[in-house]
């Protein structure tokens, strides 16, 4: 997670803060499935309650992306500010698919790593 989060308050600070709209369109543009808190709780050995956050953007993220995708295509973002929203965007697909490879794997891997 301090990966994923950590270079985005890098990028508002000493880029734009205009970066952090690829991270959110990331988010909003691909809710989880349903079904995928579960599937994490038991995956993992974890309680349930420890993606309830995964569990409420399922339930209740429907249509954000429509509406963020116009407000990206309305803003007048120059060319450096367009990289830094796709370098963001694509940095967090990458940091969410390492984050969810991490807590799928067996316990015991993941609760001897030092990072």
């Amino acid at each position: 997670m301090a990966a994923l989060v950590g270079a985005q308050y890098y990028w508002i600070e000493h880029g734009h803060p205009v970066a952090l709209l690829g991270y959110i369109a990331v988010l909003e543009g691909n809710a989880p499935a349903p079904g995928l808190a579960g599937l994490l709780a038991r995956e993992t050995g974890l309680p349930p309650a420890a993606f309830e956050t995964v569990r409420l953007h399922a339930d209740l993220d429907d249509g954000h992306s429509a509406d963020l995708d116009r407000l990206i295509e309305r803003l007048p973002l120059d060319a450096a500010q367009r990289s830094l929203v796709a370098v963001s965007a694509l940095h967090t697909v990458a940091s969410l698919a390492e984050l969810f490879d991490r807590i799928t794997a067996a316990p015991t891997e993941w609760e001897s790593t030092d990072d």
